[in-house]
């Protein structure tokens, strides 16, 4: 693993209850310049209507505001 990779630390930007949400969200984020991660992404488990977990956004703690104003911005209302 990389040396700038060991310190890293990522926040969780939003929680989704369906991949296909989070996917356009990684995808914008990525357009604009951010990596972000999808994990948790096999916890989703339904029993009726209950979500247990769904998927998790992480970004670099460093990018964090800046994700937070895309997604606050341009994403949340769609």
């Amino acid at each position: 693993m990389k040396k700038e990779m060991i310190n890293r630390k990522f926040l969780t930007l939003a929680t989704f209850n369906n991949p296909w949400t989070a996917e356009i969200v990684k995808a914008k984020l990525s357009e604009e310049g951010i990596v972000a991660y999808l994990i948790d992404n096999h916890v989703n488990y339904s029993f009726g209507p209950t979500i247990l977990e769904g998927y998790r956004l992480q970004v670099d703690q460093n990018d964090f505001i800046k994700a937070l104003n895309i997604y606050k911005n341009t994403l949340e209302d769609s």
